[in-house]
């Protein structure tokens, strides 16, 4: 009986003391919850509880959840004016690529810049120009022209112009462009100008017989009203559509350019001077022909160089927009004189610097 009661007893005491241990962490948890109690500020035999729930922390809304708005809407709380529609919200700028550039001028391939603000003039018209290759020999050219001019051919014509009175040197200039006939009534027919070619004839028999032999010219007067022909091979050649070549300077001649070298070449193969005899004839005609047209005009050169600042490239550039001019004031005539309902001149016009 004894031993019973102990053994009970002893199995009461370990019944007692497991259930502690058990019960271990939830009474932890409890004490975690449970208030401390602290003295009173007042009165410090009076404890204050204070809780040891940590402080919650402010939620974010995740940018990935469902329930967050879409980008673009607007909020209740922000006004609508901050507030950007979604299918108006801005793309993502590709690499390499400018934003706010519009789609048409990307395709185009340019923008607004200084050179899209030029307007050319309207009828206005580009000055005309040489190519001018060989400009170092034509400079030595020139140089080499224009002191033959000042210290022979001028003082030459002036000495012949105070001794030659000017009627008669406008009758010896008279004559011998009559012997150009044969340039003007060829470039006449070449440029299919059968009327310029007559009325070219026509004043070559009036002007030899009633002239004569060319010093006078009666077909310029009102009754018989046969003026001369402004044409040349080289104005031809021009019309025709074939270009000035390049800018040549001759010496002896002058300024010329490679097309009108053949009108040059077509003078002295037509002109009747070429065939005198002896072989220095020819040469000594010309150059009284050059001296006696100097002196009807001595003055011009001299005022054309001493206006410009580069005086070969005035004279070149004056000796293009005069051949460019001559040629289109040719095409103009021809253009008048076809028959009403045509539209296109009977020979092919070329385009471009004359």
């Amino acid at each position: 009986m004894k031993h019973f009661c102990l053994t009970v007893l002893l199995l009461v005491l370990l019944a007692g003391g497991g259930a502690p241990r058990a019960d271990a962490s939830s009474a932890v948890a409890a004490s975690a919850s449970a208030p401390i109690l602290l003295p009173s500020s007042g009165n410090s035999n009076q404890l204050e509880p204070v809780s040891q729930e940590p402080t919650a922390r402010e939620s974010k809304p995740d940018p990935g959840s469902v329930d967050s708005p879409e980008m673009g809407e607007p909020s209740a709380d922000e006004p609508e004016s901050r507030a950007v529609p979604a299918k108006n919200a801005p793309e993502s700028v590709v690499p390499g690529t400018s934003p706010g550039i519009p789609e048409e001028e990307k395709t185009n391939g340019h923008t607004d810049d200084l050179e899209s603000d030029y307007v050319p003039e309207e009828g206005g018209e580009a000055p005309a120009t040489l190519y001018d290759p060989l400009e170092p020999f034509n400079r030595a050219m020139y140089h080499v022209n224009d002191k033959l001019y000042f210290w022979l051919l001028k003082p030459v014509s002036q000495t012949y112009g105070e001794v030659v009175p000017e009627p008669a040197r406008i009758s010896v200039r008279n004559f011998f462009s009559n012997l150009a006939f044969p340039v003007r009534f060829l470039s006449c027919l070449l440029q299919a100008d059968f009327s310029g070619a007559v009325k070219e004839s026509g004043r070559f028999v009036v002007n030899t017989l009633w002239g004569v032999g060319g010093f006078l010219d009666p077909s310029s007067k009102n009754e018989l009203d046969l003026p001369k022909q402004n044409v040349d091979l080289g104005q031809t050649l021009g019309i025709y559509g074939l270009g000035p070549g390049f800018y040549i300077v001759w010496p002896f001649l002058g300024p010329s350019s490679l097309r009108d070298t053949v009108d040059i070449a077509g003078r002295h193969f037509l002109s009747p001077v070429s065939y005198l005899n002896p072989w220095y004839a020819p040469m000594t005609v010309r150059g009284y022909e050059a001296v006696n047209d100097t002196s009807l005009r001595i003055g011009d050169y001299e005022a054309l160089k001493g206006a410009a600042i580069d005086p070969y490239l005035s004279i070149r550039d004056a000796f293009a927009q005069y051949r460019k001019q001559k040629i289109e004031a040719r095409k103009k005539h021809l253009t008048k004189q076809l028959p009403s309902g045509e539209e296109k001149m009977p020979v092919s016009v070329g385009s471009g610097i004359e």
